[in-house]
C-alpha cells in the first residue's frame, strides 16, 4: 500500500535513524520495577519495490509484459540497496529484541520462459536482488547484532519483461524473465540472549486469497501468511512472538473481505499459541479505517480477544506505491496505519512506550511506502 528535513538539524537526526518526524507515545501507568521481563518489538514493512497493480489489471499479452518490465524499472528506481542503509538505522536506533518484516522480497532473473507464467511454475534461479541478504548486510555492520529467526515464503509469480521498454526488442517484446518472490520474516538481536524454539506458520487459504485473471489468460492467487517463534528474553518466561501480513488487494465492499477472512484465520491459529502473545504486522486494516470497509478485519481480531497495543500518533501509512520514494512523497501521505501491534493476553502484556520510525527520507529515499512501528511492554 501505498522533503528533505530543514538542513544541519534534519542531518543530525537522519544519521542517528531517528528524525525529526519520528514519534512516541506512553503508556499510562508505571511499571514496578523487577516485576518482569521488558521486551522491544517491530513491526517493518520493507516495500517490494514496485507496484504491482498495472501488471495485474493487464489485459492482453503485449500490456502485461509492457507493465513487468514497468516493474523492473521501478525496482530498480526505488533502489533498495540504498533504501536498506535507513531502515538498519532504524532497527539499529531503536534496539528492537524481535523483528517482524514484511514484504521481504526475493527478486531473481532467468531466460524468457512463457511457460513460466502459462503453467506459473517459476524456473528463474540467478539472485538479482535479496532484500533480506541486503538488510542483514546493512544491520550487522555495528556492534549490535541480528540474526534470522524465520523465514517464510508467500506470492511467487515470475514473468517476461519488457525491461527497456521497446517492444520490438528481445523475445516477443521481452528481454528477460523476472520473478518475484515475497516473503516474511522474522529477526532477533543475537547479543542479548534471546532463546527461540518451537517455529510455525502457514499460508491463508486459497479460497480466502485474492485472486484475479491477468491477460486474459491466466489466473494468478496472491499468497500471503502467517510466522511465529516462542520467545525467551533471558532470565525471563517463554512468550510468543508471531508476523502476518494480510492482503493489500482487497475489495473493502465484499463483507467479509478478503483481509476479514485471513484475520479469522490467524486469530484461530493464535489461539492454540502457548503463554503471553504479541502479534506485529501489516494488516492493512485499522479502526476506523481510511474509507468504509477497512476496518473489517480489525473488528474481527477484536472480537476474537485481540487488544491493540501499538500507536495511533502519528500515522505510520503510506507513500504511494507508484512513487520511486525519491523525489515525490510527503509526509502528508501519512494519513492512516495499518501497522498493528496486538496481544491477546493484555494482563501479561502491559504497553510501556511506542515509536513511529521512518517518516522521513534519508540517504536520498523514503525507507519504504511504510513507517515502522515499535512497542515496548513488559511480560507479567
Amino acid at each position: 500500500m501505498r522533503t528533505a528535513l530543514i538542513a544541519a538539524t534534519a542531518g543530525a537526526m537522519v544519521l542517528t535513524g531517528v528524525g525529526a518526524a519520528q514519534a512516541d507515545s506512553r503508556a499510562s501507568g508505571e511499571v514496578a520495577p523487577g516485576v518482569a521481563k521488558n521486551v522491544t518489538v517491530m513491526t517493518r514493512n520493507l516495500f517490494l519495490g514496485a507496484d504491482l497493480g498495472p501488471a495485474l489489471g493487464a489485459t492482453g499479452g503485449g500490456e502485461f509484459v509492457t507493465a513487468a518490465g514497468a516493474i523492473f524499472r521501478q525496482l530498480e528506481a526505488t533502489n533498495f540497496p540504498q533504501r536498506a542503509k535507513g531502515l538498519a538505522d532504524e532497527i539499529r536506533a531503536r534496539k528492537p529484541d524481535l523483528v517482524g518484516l514484511q514484504e521481504v522480497a526475493l527478486w531473481r532473473k532467468g531466460p524468457v520462459n512463457l511457460n513460466a507464467v502459462f503453467n506459473q511454475e517459476p524456473t528463474a534461479k540467478k539472485v538479482y536482488q535479496d532484500f533480506l541478504k541486503i538488510l542483514m548486510k546493512r544491520i550487522n555492520k555495528g556492534k549490535i547484532k541480528y540474526e534470522v529467526v524465520k523465514v517464510q515464503d508467500e506470492f511467487d509469480f515470475e514473468a517476461p519483461a519488457d525491461t527497456d521498454n521497446n517492444p520490438k526488442t528481445g523475445t516477443n517484446g521481452a528481454e528477460a524473465n523476472y520473478r518475484l518472490t515475497m516473503r516474511d520474516a522474522i529477526l532477533k538481536r543475537a547479543d542479548k540472549g534471546i532463546a527461540t524454539k518451537d517455529l510455525q506458520g502457514a499460508q491463508y487459504k486459497k479460497k480466502n486469497s485474492f485472486s484475479v485473471k491477468v491477460a486474459g489468460f491466466v489466473t494468478v492467487t496472491s499468497l500471503r501468511g502467517w510466522l511465529s517463534t516462542r520467545a525467551k528474553m533471558r532470565g525471563g518466561k517463554w512468550f510468543t512472538f508471531a508476523n502476518t501480513h494480510l492482503e493489500a488487494f482487497d475489495d473493502r465492499t465484499q463483507v467479509p473481505s478478503i483481509r476479514a477472512k485471513q484475520a479469522k484465520e490467524f486469530a484461530k491459529a493464535m489461539g492454540k499459541v502457548k503463554g503471553p502473545l504479541i502479534a506485529v504486522g501489516d494488516f492493512n486494516s485499522d479502526f476506523p479505517g481510511l474509507v468504509p470497509g477497512d476496518e473489517q478485519a480489525f473488528e474481527v481480531l477484536r472480537k476474537a480477544g485481540f487488544k491493540d497495543i501499538g500507536t495511533t500518533t502519528p500515522m505510520s501509512c503510506c507513500i504511494a506505491t507508484s512513487d520511486d520514494l525519491q523525489t515525490g512523497g510527503s509526509i502528508d501521505e501519512f494519513d492512516h496505519r495499518v501497522d498493528q501491534i496486538f496481544t491477546t493476553t493484555p494482563k501479561k502484556v502491559k504497553k510501556i512506550r511506542t515509536w513511529v520510525v521512518g517518516r522521513e527520507q534519508s540517504y536520498g529515499f523514503w525507507h519504504s511506502d511504510h513507517a515502522g512501528v515499535v512497542g515496548k511492554y513488559v511480560l507479567k
